[in-house]
């Protein structure tokens, strides 16, 4: 049996892809907290039983059968696969053929039993940002966080070094309202005195946080110089919006919501309240670029959006897809063909299991997000619940290189 860790590559897609029958798919949420272990052992224990169940029921020999009950038992019996979770695990099974990835996003519970494995769920895990930074940030005390997609929170060692609290970066004793001397950063004329009570305090803050801000800038850019990977920010108010205001650049930097610092509590976060407060918004924050993107092709670009999976199909063995969005919550069966982009559908319209001719069929939608990937293209899952039913008309949403003539 082979335990995956890491994110799921080319490699990997390649050897799950195509036809395992009788294959067994499934999906199951975890937790790295032990005492939450037995729950996700019952239902792994539980999904694999219905499944191997209906592949006998489906006319599986009884060699086929023990075979996936030997594997069930394998990877049930595994200790260190048990004991080192994320939060989802996702399993493939096959006569003479076993893979388990372990995965730090949120996936949803299912089993799926048919002639190919279900991969739309696994395809999110690479196709959506697992990876961010996490800034907590009180007047006591603040820590930067990176969390990556195949590693828990943990924070940065970051210098803090005379800006480590609001005393320290306002040069002031604990305490006092006022600054220390000119070192305060505060105009002359003064202005010193003039920093008390509530909108003097508030200066001291916005003072904090530009001098935060500076290090965080500069500790984020040494690690991501692109500024690819979002920020999110924990502290309560004023100092969150004083801290945004101040920081903005072309890195997103989104704010922290829920409990993870709602309350003004941030300094008391502990890694596992981070990291599971930054999976959480990830995903939202998946959701909403997705949507946003999906708006702006709706409005501005004619002719280069395709919604016919025949089409994309086509357009993708051309290499002339750039994006692919489809809704990994729908199956439409079928096969297709790498080379030329031909699909061939399912009886019912891509709701059975078999073409016309018996032969067996698996889902379009992660085969066609797989032939994206190899041309160079980006795929991005999403569920079509969680879209504007303006901009969307799933499956599946192309858009293209360059326009159609």
């Amino acid at each position: 049996m082979t335990v995956h860790y890491a994110l799921p590559t080319t490699a990997d897609f390649t050897a799950l892809a195509g036809p395992h029958h009788p294959a067994i798919t499934l999906y199951a949420s975890t937790s790295p907290v032990v005492a939450e272990r037995e729950r996700a052992e019952v239902a792994v224990k539980s999904g694999f039983d219905e499944a191997i169940e209906q592949v006998r029921a489906g006319g599986a020999t009884a060699a086929e059968v023990d075979d996936l009950r030997g594997r069930r038992d394998a990877i049930l019996a595994d200790q260190q696969l048990w004991g080192n979770l994320a939060r989802s695990i996702a399993i493939f099974v096959a006569p003479g053929f076993e893979e388990v990835f372990v995965l730090p996003n949120r996936l949803d519970d299912a089993v799926h039993v048919g002639s190919h494995f279900t991969l739309g769920q696994l395809l999110r895990a690479p196709s959506q940002d697992q990876e961010a930074f996490a800034l907590t940030l009180s007047q006591h005390e603040w820590t930067l966080w990176h969390a990556t997609p195949t590693d828990r929170a943990a924070k940065l060692d970051v210098d803090s070094a005379g800006v480590a609290n609001l005393d320290q970066a306002t040069n002031r004793e604990p305490g006092e309202e006022r600054p220390r001397g000119a070192a305060s950063g505060v105009g002359a004329g003064g202005g010193a005195s003039r920093l008390t009570g509530d909108e003097g305090h508030k200066k001291l803050l916005d003072l904090y946080a530009k001098r935060v801000g500076d290090v965080v800038r500069h500790a984020l850019h040494e690690l991501d110089p692109d500024e690819r990977v979002p920020l999110f920010v924990f502290a309560a108010e004023p100092l969150l919006s004083l801290f945004i205001d101040r920081a903005r650049n072309s890195r997103r930097i989104v704010p922290g919501a829920g409990g993870a610092g709602g309350g003004g509590g941030a300094d008391r976060l502990n890694a596992a309240d981070i990291d599971e407060a930054l999976r959480q918004q990830l995903a939202t924050l998946n959701i909403r670029e997705a949507a946003t993107r999906l708006h702006e092709l709706a409005e501005g670009s004619a002719g280069r959006v395709e919604h016919d999976l025949s089409a994309i199909a086509r357009q993708a063995a051309d290499g002339a897809v750039e994006t692919l969005w489809f809704d990994f919550t729908t199956s439409v069966n079928g096969v297709l063909d790498r080379e030329s982009g031909a699909i061939s559908f399912a009886s019912g319209n891509g709701s059975g299991d078999a073409l016309a001719d018996g032969s067996h069929a698996g889902d379009l939608l992660p085969q066609l997000a797989l032939l994206v990937l190899a041309k160079g293209g980006k795929v991005v899952t999403v569920r079509g619940e969680d879209l504007d039913a303006r901009v969307w008309q799933g499956p599946a949403i192309a858009e293209l290189r360059f326009a159609l003539a």
